[in-house]
């Protein structure tokens, strides 16, 4: 698989790519070694999501073949433009709140945290990896955040849409650039794969498209609600002692992770 921030993904259907991610992700702790010698990181900026997705893999996907799908695909890229035109009419951005929240997380433990500003990561000449061989800081080590999924998913086998934010996060030596710690998380929707999953709260769960659109302003608080929990699994991870996860974070694999994290309760709806 492809473990840029950049890179496309190939290789997958279109389905086990969205879900899965295609095969594992890198889970890579840092060692105490590591977090003895880090005391300061250069976080590069936090790529805003050109859209927020709001994806049914349960409606007529799910039954009728090829032309389920084809139509079910229609209905997802109409509810994604619309949900996408809401977020851009009430000037909504979510990059900030990931970005300042595992700076403030990274500052609390004791790290001094400087930005990169307009510093970007290349793709390497192979196409599949990140290049930050460009990347210039006299800071100990370079970080990296950014989104892989976004928005909010009715997987398979169950009713309801639930948050669906993906994000990864990776800490390379400044020098070496040798990763330190390398995490997917997953917050909502649990896309397996290795990566870290975190419940969402059961509060933001909708039963149609909808339902979701009538209570914008709360389905947003949710996907905020999701970066606010990934920015503190960020901070307990590189905390200068670890801690043991929280009850409501698991690491996931696939194949002893249940398909979905929420209990369904009112019937699908497109």
């Amino acid at each position: 698989m492809k473990n840029s921030s950049k890179a496309t993904l190939v290789g997958c259907g279109l389905l086990v790519t969205l879900l899965s991610g295609c095969t594992t992700v890198p889970n890579t702790d840092m060692t105490p070694e590591a977090r003895q010698k880090l005391h300061s990181i250069a976080m590069l900026d936090v790529i805003e999501p050109k859209r927020v997705a709001v994806v049914n893999f349960g409606g007529a996907a799910a039954g009728f073949g090829l032309i389920g799908a084809l139509a079910q695909g229609a209905v997802n890229a109409s509810h994604t433009s619309t949900y996408t035109d809401h977020v851009a009419a009430g000037k909504i951005l979510f990059a900030p709140d990931i970005a300042d929240g595992v700076a403030g997380r990274l500052t609390g433990n004791g790290y001094q945290v400087v930005k990169l500003d307009g510093q970007k990561v290349k793709l390497s000449d192979d196409g599949k990896s990140d290049d930050y061989s460009a990347i210039q800081t006299d800071a100990d080590a370079i970080m990296n955040v950014w989104f892989t999924s976004f928005g909010y998913i009715s997987p398979p086998q169950q009713l309801d849409y639930i948050p669906w934010v993906v994000i990864r996060a990776r800490i390379l030596d400044a020098k070496t650039k040798q990763d330190l710690y390398y995490k997917t998380f997953a917050c909502g929707y649990d896309v397996k794969a290795n990566s870290v999953h975190i419940d969402s709260d059961f509060a933001y769960t909708y039963g149609s498209f909808s339902d979701l659109e009538k209570n914008f302003d709360k389905s947003v608080e949710g996907i905020k609600s999701c970066e606010k929990s990934v920015a503190d699994m960020i901070g307990q991870d590189l905390a200068r002692t670890p801690a043991s996860a929280p009850a409501n974070a698991t690491a996931s694999t696939t194949m002893t992770r249940p398909a979905a994290t929420a209990t369904a309760t009112v019937s699908k709806k497109l």
